[in-house]
């Protein structure tokens, strides 16, 4: 019984590392979509007449999704390892 048992405590370390690898990516993809977006947007800022705000949205759009995406993932993460944290208290 002592092998059973050990792999079945084993098992719950793993899921609790997967949540912190989601959460982890999630941030990492909010940086990253916060990233595109700022400088999409401060391109036609800063270039003037040589960059429309129409070739901006070119990165401004994907650079709102990629936020849009990180984020729900970064809240799923968040939620998961909260959870695992407080079972184990």
């Amino acid at each position: 019984m002592q092998p059973a048992a050990a792999g079945i405590g084993r098992k719950r370390d793993e899921n609790k590392m997967i949540w912190k690898i989601i959460l982890v990516l999630g941030i990492l993809g909010l940086l990253l979509g916060l990233l595109v977006t700022g400088i999409s947007v401060a391109l036609p800022i800063v270039n003037g007449p040589h960059t429309s705000w129409e070739e901006a949205m070119y990165g401004i759009v994907p650079g709102i999704l990629v936020l849009i995406v990180s984020f729900f993932v970064f809240s799923i993460g968040l939620i998961f390892v909260i959870k695992n944290r407080k079972k184990r208290a």
